[in-house]
């Protein structure tokens, strides 16, 4: 096979498009190797479902996958055609899109060194391009899917919050728990940012009225804006917001004790944790601090009992065993855990939905460890439109190899 043909067959080149010449410039052992292109003469070219001869050209030149060390570059004299109403456009090529100065491989490339998680200049050193042109690659690949892929009809709605930094800008998440892929994403953590984000979500052919049930936290705003948009929706609050809240209680009343009783001292994490995580020790020193401190150890069992309790929901829907959980709770005459108690109350109605349907915004946990996981790649994201890019690139379920 000689050599032009061995660069056609490489690169995927079909008729009319050929090779002219294959050129190594430079000295030492990293050289540019460039492979001009052409095509045959008196062929017609479609633009817009058209055939048309060729006007004239233009000059063009894109970056390609390294051949061996040498960085490689394709050239080609691109058509352009007069249409109808005698505008004159630039033809598509096959191995580039119309715009980019990259080839489609190389942009592939760029894509599958990012989803297996290097950072824009990580991806920038590797391939020796700057990191705000790894970004626009990278955008203009999202963009053009989101634009262009529409979603599937989403009847399981999760919706979390996260930040791009910590402490700062935060964004309001919309999943699909069934599809288990980001639909929708807005800045902010208010009713407008969860209006937004429903938005996109219906721009890309969601529909709110399809939504049967929304799991969340007990943000007010995002309450709120749920029943206002989405009525038919049952509002579901996730066990795992639930059991921060009741931990968060625990925690108050070891504070308390601990003022007074320095063995308290340096067990929160113990508390916390679930009796079936802690190692043989822990559960001893638990079992006597419990005994010997009655407020840490009554809101630890009460915890514990919750647990099992939702435990169970997911073989019972019985609301049974929780009400007399809150009855025993407001009896132990803890504040922290009366103001628990309160609380699950005010919010019988997502409770109870939780019992009806065992939704959880387990998805939307793992989404957002994933999105901690890009902060920490990227060491934080300063600009909104790039954090929002990476999530849809990462957690969109996109199909991004599709030119």
């Amino acid at each position: 096979m000689e050599t032009k043909e061995l660069f056609a067959e490489g690169l995927g080149l079909i008729s009319p498009w050929y090779i002219e010449r294959v050129e190594l410039e430079g000295e030492g052992i990293k050289r540019d190797l460039h492979i001009y292109l052409g095509h045959d003469k008196g062929v017609r070219f479609t633009y817009e479902g058209e055939d048309y001869s060729v006007y004239d050209h233009q000059e063009r030149k894109w970056h390609h996958l390294r051949f061996f060390q040498h960085e490689c570059y394709i050239h080609a004299a691109v058509p352009r055609i007069k249409t109808k109403e005698g505008r004159v456009k630039l033809i598509e090529v096959p191995w580039a899109q119309l715009g980019s100065s990259f080839t489609l491989l190389f942009e592939y490339d760029v894509l599958d060194l990012l989803s297996e998680g290097m950072s824009l200049k990580g991806v920038s050193r590797r391939l020796s391009i700057g990191d705000k042109r790894v970004s626009r690659i990278l955008t203009r690949h999202v963009s053009h899917a989101l634009s262009t892929q529409n979603i599937e009809e989403v009847k399981e709605l999760s919706v979390d919050e996260t930040s791009s930094r910590k402490g700062h800008n935060y964004y309001t998440i919309m999943s699909d728990r069934e599809a288990k892929k980001v639909v929708g994403v807005a800045v902010g953590k208010d009713k407008e940012a969860f209006a937004h984000a429903l938005l996109d979500m219906e721009v890309r052919g969601g529909c709110r009225s399809s939504v049967r049930a929304i799991t969340m936290d007990m943000s007010k705003a995002y309450i709120s804006q749920a029943s206002e948009t989405m009525s038919q929706a049952d509002i579901v609050f996730d066990r795992f917001h639930i059991v921060k809240k009741l931990n968060e209680a625990v925690d108050k009343i070891r504070r308390a004790d601990q003022k007074e009783h320095n063995e308290l001292r340096r067990t929160r994490y113990m508390w916390l944790r679930n009796n079936s995580n802690l190692s043989e020790t822990q559960r001893e020193k638990i079992s006597i601090l419990a005994a010997t401190f009655p407020n840490i150890g009554t809101a630890y069992r009460l915890k514990e009992m919750l647990k099992m309790i939702l435990d169970d929901a997911y073989h019972s829907h019985y609301l049974s065993p929780l009400n007399e959980w809150m009855k025993i709770a407001w009896q132990s005459n803890l504040k922290p855990i009366q103001e628990f108690v309160n609380m699950l109350n005010r919010h019988w109605y997502g409770i109870k939905s939780y019992f009806k349907k065992v939704a959880t915004n387990a998805f939307a946990e793992r989404v957002n460890l994933k999105i901690q996981e890009i902060k920490r790649i990227a060491k934080g994201y300063r600009n909104n439109h790039n954090f929002i890019i990476m999530i849809y690139f990462h957690l969109g379920g996109l199909k991004l190899k599709t030119h």
